[in-house]
């Protein structure tokens, strides 16, 4: 008894014991208990700790995946709900000629069923399609489309790349980019786009000499990223730089340094927002 009480106590202070639970970390494992098989191909067997002041070690038994093999009745059989019986799918064929649905058998009753397969690429940089001829299909998005919500990475036949490091640090765009009447550009696409980056920057690329790497940087950096708030209003402020820095907009480079407090006075051609 004196072996017992210990043990539970040494459970309860969280210390890991020779045979029992142990309470941290959690979720609560089990220490030198082994489960004894029970027999059942349909099953697996592991041992879990009791919840309350004091541990518990108990053996689970768990289902195997259902149409997992087993024996049943000397005969090839399925595992189903933790059970082995007959495989009523054994001799089924299923097949509807539609590549877009995965073509199953159910192990419960031997019926078929045809579930619409699921083509989904976890790439954003392509439309995900089905034919029911060759199954899914995934073409290249397109138009410019910002991806991995990284401000400066953008969709390239299909592929999420990120925009040069320099696209904003040459002579040309800074002398556009730096002029005062550059920001009332940018204002007047931004709200003609609702400030959607990518409608700013075709808008921009549209209207503007600068560089299109360099517009897609700009607008992506400034209205597609945590940054518009300080960039929006002061685009050449320590603020809106500090910001762009934190997040990694390396295309922008450095505008507080590099454009003049006063601008460039470069005279910037006229241009019509898009709507």
């Amino acid at each position: 008894m004196r072996y017992v009480f210990g043990l539970l106590c040494v459970c309860a202070l969280g210390v890991m014991p020779a045979v029992g639970c142990d309470l941290s970390p959690d979720p609560r494992t089990c220490a030198g208990v082994v489960c004894p098989d029970d027999g059942n191909e349909c099953t697996w067997e592991s041992c879990g700790c009791g919840v309350g002041w004091f541990c518990s070690p108990t053996c689970e038994s768990h289902w195997v995946n259902n149409g997992t093999d087993c024996t049943f009745d000397g005969l090839s059989g399925v595992c189903v709900s933790g059970v082995c019986g007959e495989n009523l799918c054994e001799d089924v064929v299923c097949e509807d000629d539609n590549a877009c649905t995965d073509n199953t058998c159910d192990y419960v009753d031997g019926t078929c069923q045809f579930p619409p397969m699921e083509c989904d690429d976890r790439n954003e940089c392509t439309e995900d399609t089905c034919n029911p001829a060759d199954g899914c299909n995934y073409r290249p998005v397109e138009g410019l489309t910002y991806c991995l919500g990284a401000p400066a990475e953008i969709c390239k036949a299909g592929a999420c790349v990120p925009l040069p490091t320099d696209a904003c640090t040459n002579a040309e765009d800074l002398v556009v980019v730096c002029d005062p009447s550059f920001d009332d550009e940018v204002a007047t696409c931004a709200l003609g786009a609702f400030l959607d980056p990518a409608g700013t920057a075709l808008c921009l690329i549209a209207n503007t000499d600068v560089s299109a790497d360099c517009v897609i940087c700009y607008a992506g950096c400034m209205f597609g990223s945590e940054c518009t708030a300080p960039c929006r209003t002061a685009p050449h402020s320590e603020e809106c730089a500090n910001c762009l820095a934190f997040i990694g907009c390396d295309c922008l480079g450095d505008l507080t340094s590099a454009c003049p407090p006063d601008g460039t006075m470069f005279d910037v051609r006229a241009f019509e927002a898009q709507p």
